[in-house]
């Protein structure tokens, strides 16, 4: 009985081996043509794809039919994996593309079809991979872009099988996962051990998110390759855009290739030029050249929207953002080119652009903008928290790059404060007004923050946002208009402030109290020779209570501003020490109360260069202060070992590399040197002139010491301009050390000059100002303390207070200090003490 059996299957088998021999020649074109049409595809979207196609053997048959003999028992007509074809992509991106493809240009068999990915549990990894089952479908091939014919046998045959091949589609990595693990392991005739069924899950694990990251990465770099002024100087745009073109005389039919001449031309606003390199590619139908044509044509003539021109710019940009594969960047410039000319139809192109790339930032925040004022409601930003903290991220990873700024900030800026994230919102608007070169920037977001003026009753910190970019535009791009805005908005009937000013900042929480005392003397000997207005928080407490003891000290000198809201906590002080006290509107204190401060000192006519901010310890509020002062081109100093927020400005990628900002340490006469006015300096030639003789002393001290390699020992002609001008600025800095001492200088032409001689107590007094001055001047410069000098990283040991440099340095500067009458003989200048007969 079991042989007859046996024999009957021999023989149904061989019956099957034969018709699948005789078809399959039809299979080995089939696959032929497949490869062609796939390859042809694939090469438009995801050009570095690999794709495989080929008829399954005779052997693979055979063995395949005995296997599933019970399954199958018309194999050759049941079977739907007879030719078989692999797309291998780069990212799991490109396979959407591709999938999209397969779905709109073939007969798809939805039941014997699947995602594998769909298939596996949260908590699982392992093999993924799209397969399709699919057919040829009539009358698509050949196409335009696909010029293949599909043999007529191909096509749903009435006498012989239907012909269908399975499509697979997955990443390199799935695919050399697959290699390994579901080909030579799942089709075995064995149970894999537990041991190695962990392991090999463990390696789809990692696989799986190494595909993520490279699929991210890819898009970061082909976004941040086509941002050309994000890398490339106006002139080295100039410079490739004339390469690209010369080659387009070889290539004329290259649309892609046109398309990059022609971004460069729109990356730097030549719209005219943009528009003849890309005019003669449109025939291509490739769409990023017609979205980018779309926006140069709509540029040009953005003044006449109503105008042929800008419509035909606006068919380019429809055509573009036309589906399949719809693209979100052409979608939103659409949308943008219907701004002020039908707000409706501007309102749902950014509804399409959101739902094509829900996270993409610009899209996303148009779109709440434009439902937000439309529904009267911000409350839609809480439900999308999701989609926003995605573009977040992704503006984030785009600044982390240098990519699409000042932008990025704005984004963030706008999401923080859709979300209710005041103080994140107020940070990053202020590090997009630090980096933003024009004007015209600004004034955009702020005309963007300033359309949801009709929430901003439900967006309670709307009002800082706002009035930060007012002050943003009217310090850094000052014009009548904006200026005559801020001044509206100034403190009522106060006087105009006075420079110098400095912002004093810092802790003042209870917690904090007894370390912000450890301050007092420090404050009180840096800022007894100042002269000018301190700023502050204006009550008792911490940092504010600090300056009101300076005020104390110093009531002649020193004129005391205090900042407070117009309510306060109950066990909060004013303190009545300070000269003035300024109420803001707020409930309590906020970021609103340093913004009112800035909309005094603009109002007074107070320019950011006559501005420095001190900075001790601090919270939130003054981490705020810190950063818009620093957005506004402030000098900001913050003392070492303070803590709290200041820790953390220092920590913060986005601002710790800031030129005007640095750490000073807890040395009472190095904060004189920053806090006080630069002093007007010599004439240009006198100052040449007592430059070099500084310098020629120093490398007569340093000799014996120092080694000649380093570029401090050159000779003044040789000297390296940094180390010139660090040596100007000594010479500038003397009068101010004479005037300390009592001394003054006069010119003197009828005699000679016997220099004096300073007393010990004198030079002392000298030698510890002229370290300071060189601490801030290394500061501002980049330089850091560290034990071991390093001039290529910029450290030096001797960055410290005068108290701990050790005695031989101190002993350059006395040696320096101690000859200045003789620099200053050399150029017919007399060091005369004030209370001398001679004076």
């Amino acid at each position: 009985m079991i042989n007859r059996i046996k024999e009957e299957e021999k023989k149904w088998a061989r019956e099957q081996i034969e018709k699948y021999t005789a078809d399959f020649p039809r299979y080995e074109k089939y696959a032929e043509v497949l490869k062609e049409i796939l390859e042809k595809a694939t090469k438009r979207f995801a050009p570095l794809t690999i794709v495989q196609s080929r008829p399954k053997s005779i052997t693979s048959f055979a063995e395949k039919i005995l296997r599933k003999k019970h399954k199958y028992p018309d194999p050759v007509r049941q079977l739907t994996d007879l030719c078989g074809a692999r797309i291998i992509t780069q990212t799991p991106d490109e396979i959407e593309d591709v999938c999209r493809f397969i779905g709109t240009h073939f007969v798809i068999d939805q039941k014997n079809s699947i995602d594998v990915s769909q298939r596996l549990k949260p908590t699982e990894f392992g093999y993924r991979s799209v397969h399709y089952i699919v057919q040829f479908k009539p009358g698509v091939f050949p196409s335009k872009g696909i010029k293949v014919k599909i043999p007529d046998d191909s096509l749903f045959p009435e006498d012989r099988c239907p012909m269908k091949a399975e499509i697979q589609v997955k990443t390199f990595l799935e695919h050399t996962w697959a290699a390994f693990a579901h080909d030579k392991a799942y089709k075995g005739a064995f149970a894999i051990p537990d041991k190695w069924e962990r392991e090999l899950a463990t390696l789809a694990a990692i696989l799986e998110s190494a595909d993520r990251s490279f699929a991210k990465i890819k898009k970061g770099l082909q976004r941040y390759a086509a941002s050309y002024s994000d890398y490339m100087s106006k002139e080295e745009i100039h410079d490739k855009m004339g390469e690209l073109e010369t080659v387009l005389e070889y290539d004329p039919k290259n649309a892609e290739l046109a398309n990059r001449a022609g971004k460069l031309a729109i990356e730097i606003g030549d719209w005219k030029k943009a528009i003849d390199i890309l005019s003669g590619h449109i025939g291509s139908g490739y769409k990023p050249l017609l979205r980018d044509l779309g926006v140069a044509i709509c540029k040009l003539h953005k003044a006449n929207p109503k105008g042929e021109e800008y419509q035909k710019g606006q068919s380019y940009l429809e055509a573009a953002s036309a589906p399949p594969n719809r693209d979100v960047d052409a979608i939103a410039s659409y949308a943008g080119t219907w701004k002020g000319v039908d707000e409706e139809k501007a309102r749902e192109l950014y509804r399409q652009a959101f739902e094509v790339e829900p996270s993409d930032p610009y899209s996303l925040g148009n779109y709440l903008e434009y439902e937000i004022t439309h529904r009267k409601d911000p409350s839609i930003a809480g439900l999308m928290k999701p989609v926003i903290n995605a573009a977040i991220r992704r503006c984030r990873d785009q600044a982390e790059v240098g990519m699409n700024l000042p932008w990025a900030f704005y984004d963030i800026g706008k999401f923080h404060l859709l979300l209710g994230n005041a103080y994140n919102s107020l940070v990053a608007y202020a590090k997009a007004i630090q980096l933003s070169p024009h004007g015209w920037m600004i004034d955009t977001s702020l005309g963007s923050v300033e359309k949801l003026t009709i929430v901003q009753d439900k967006l309670p910190e709307f009002e800082w946002i706002q009035r930060l970019l007012l002050v943003g535009l009217a310090t850094k791009f000052r014009t009548a208009e904006r200026t005559e805005q801020v001044k509206k908005m100034a403190s009522s009937e106060c006087k105009p402030i006075k420079g110098p000013v400095v912002i004093v900042a810092g802790g003042c929480d209870v917690s904090v109290e007894q370390q912000m005392q450890t301050y007092r003397q420090l404050l009180l000997e840096a800022f007894r020779d100042f002269k000018g207005t301190l700023i502050s928080g204006g009550t008792t407490a911490g940092i504010s209570g600090l300056v009101g003891d300076v005020q104390q000290k110093y009531p002649d000198t020193i004129r005391t501003i205090g900042y407070v809201s117009n309510l306060t906590p109950a066990d909060v002080s004013i303190d009545k020490r300070y000269s003035e006290i300024r109420h803001t509107k707020g409930n309590d204190f906020s970021a609103l109360e340093p913004l009112q401060n800035w909309i005094d000192l603009i109002s007074s006519g107070i320019h950011p260069s006559q501005v420095k901010l001190l900075g001790i310890n601090g919270g939130t509020i003054a981490a705020a202060e810190y950063r818009i002062a620093l957005a506004l081109g402030v000098r900001v100093a913050v003392l070492e070992e303070s803590g709290r927020e200041k820790e953390k400005l220092l920590q913060d990628d986005d601002w710790k590399d800031s030129e005007m900002l640095v750490e000073l340490p807890a040395d009472a006469m190095t904060l004189r040197v920053f806090i006080e006015p630069e002093s007007p300096g010599l004439s240009p030639d006198i100052q040449e002139s007592i430059a070099c003789a500084i310098h020629e002393n120093y490398l007569c001290t340093q000799s014996a010491q120092a080694q000649s390699q380093e570029p401090s020992m050159a000779k003044w002609e040789e000297l390296v301009e940094n180390l010139k001008e660090s040596n100007r600025q000594q010479a500038d800095h003397i009068d101010l050390k004479l005037s300390q001492i009592g001394c003054s200088i006069h010119k003197i032409t009828d005699r000679d000059i016997v220099p004096i001689e300073f007393t010990k107590e004198e030079i002392e007094v000298m030698a510890e100002m002229e370290h300071a001055r060189w601490n801030v001047e290394r500061f501002l410069d980049g330089w850091k303390w560290g034990e071991k000098k390093d001039v290529s990283k910029k450290i030096s040991p001797y960055l410290v207070g005068w108290l701990k440099l050790p005695e031989n340095v101190k002993e350059w500067d006395r040696d320096t200090v101690r000859k200045i009458p003789e620099f200053l003989a050399e150029v017919g200048l007399e060091v005369r003490r004030k209370n001398s007969e001679n004076y």
